[in-house]
């Protein structure tokens, strides 16, 4: 069986669905604007883009310039 999305438009495709659904939990109240970048700031600080985990200012600067607009946004 073949996926129907299958390399980069199956990612593309899947972030979509991931901001969609925390942008859904946020609008609920499920979710805090807050609880968001707390858990964008931890997923940044795994990153590993130069050999070795962010630093804490690396993933907040990630998490403020790319990551919250991407997911609800706004900065």
């Amino acid at each position: 069986m073949t996926e129907p999305f299958p390399g980069q438009g199956r990612i593309e495709i899947d972030m979509l669905v991931l901001r969609a659904l925390v942008r859904k939990l946020v609008e609920k109240g499920v979710l805090s604007a807050d609880d968001v970048k707390a858990l964008l700031f931890e997923a940044a600080k795994q990153m590993n883009e130069v050999g070795s985990e962010q630093t804490d200012q690396a993933a907040r600067s990630m998490v403020a310039q790319d990551l919250v607009p991407a997911f609800l946004g706004r900065a």
